[in-house]
C-alpha cells in the first residue's frame, strides 16, 4: 500500500516541480541504505554517507525510526541520483549535506516530506527549497501521513510545563507571541507573561541581521501567531534559539 502511495506522490511532485535545482552540483551515483544511513556510491567506487539537506528523518530509537528507514529504502535503494550542495558540502562528521535528486527530477527531500516520513529542519546555509518543503510537510501533517500519525511528532503548544517534558529534543512549537524584547543585543520572543518560566525563542545579536535581510521585524511580532522549530533546552523556562528565518513561520501577522 505504501508503494502505491509513493507512486502517486512521485507523479504529483514531478507535475508541480517541487524540487529546487539550486546550489553547487556534486557527485552522482547509486544509492543504498546501510542501516538507516543513506549512502551514494560513485562510478569510481567512492562511498559517501549522505545527510539529506533541510530535513530530519527519525533515526536511532526515535518513534517510527524503523518505518522511516524502510520508507527511505523503498524510495532510494538502487536508484541513480545526483547530489547538489546548497551550502557547505560536508558536516563535521564527514557526511555529504546535499539535495539528493533522482533522474526523474524528484528528490529524497520532496518525497520523504510529502510521504510524512521526515520533518523540515534546515540549517543556516542550506535553506534553498525550504518554502516548498514546508508546503509538502503541511499537507502530510494534515493528512496524518507517516510520522504525523504518531502523537510523538505532534506540534507542541507553548505550555512550559508540557515543553519541560520535551527538553533536549527537536520540536515544532506553535503559539501566539505575547511580547518581544531586546536585552544586551539578544532578541527574545516571549510566549507567556513570565520570562523566568514561560517558553521563549531567542536570537543572538549577530544573527539578527539575517532576519532583517529577509524582511522580518522580530520586535514587531507581538500578537502574531507563529510556528518555530528547533532544539528545546532550559533557559529559565523552555527555550529554542534560532539563527535563520526558515525556522520561524508566521501563521498570522500581528
Amino acid at each position: 500500500m505504501r508503494g502505491i502511495k509513493v507512486i502517486f506522490l512521485v507523479i504529483g511532485l514531478v507535475a508541480c516541480g517541487a524540487s529546487a535545482q539550486t546550489g553547487s552540483p556534486g557527485e552522482t551515483g547509486v544509492l543504498h541504505l546501510d542501516g538507516d544511513r543513506l549512502v551514494l556510491t560513485t562510478p569510481e567506487g567512492e562511498s559517501l554517507t549522505v545527510r539529506p539537506a533541510s530535513i530530519l528523518i527519525p533515526s536511532g530509537d526515535a518513534p517510527l525510526a524503523t518505518e522511516a528507514a524502510q520508507a527511505l529504502a523503498e524510495l532510494a535503494q538502487g536508484r541513480r541520483a545526483a547530489l547538489r550542495y546548497p551550502g557547505e558540502p560536508r558536516d563535521r562528521y564527514g557526511r555529504a549535506i546535499a539535495v539528493v535528486t533522482f533522474e526523474d527530477g524528484t528528490s529524497v527531500q520532496d518525497l520523504m516530506v510529502a510521504a510524512g516520513w521526515a520533518r523540515v529542519y534546515s540549517w543556516r546555509g542550506e535553506t534553498d527549497g525550504v518554502d516548498g518543503l514546508l508546503t509538502l510537510e503541511a499537507a502530510a501533517r494534515e493528512a496524518g501521513r507517516g510520522i504525523w500519525s504518531d502523537p510523538a511528532y505532534r506540534i507542541r503548544t507553548p505550555d512550559p510545563n508540557a515543553l519541560a517534558l520535551d527538553l533536549d529534543s527537536v520540536q515544532i512549537v506553535e503559539g501566539r507571541v505575547i511580547s518581544t524584547a531586546q536585552v544586551r543585543g539578544r532578541t527574545y520572543i516571549n510566549f507567556g507573561f513570565d520570562y523566568r518560566s514561560d517558553f521563549t525563542v531567542s536570537i543572538e545579536a549577530g544573527d539578527r541581521r539575517v532576519f532583517e535581510a529577509a524582511g522580518l521585524d522580530l520586535l514587531g511580532l507581538e500578537g502574531a501567531d507563529v510556528r518555530v522549530r528547533g532544539w528545546i533546552y532550559a533557559m529559565n523556562g523552555p527555550a529554542i534559539t534560532i539563527d535563520h528565518p526558515e525556522r520561524l513561520e508566521i501563521i498570522s501577522p500581528p
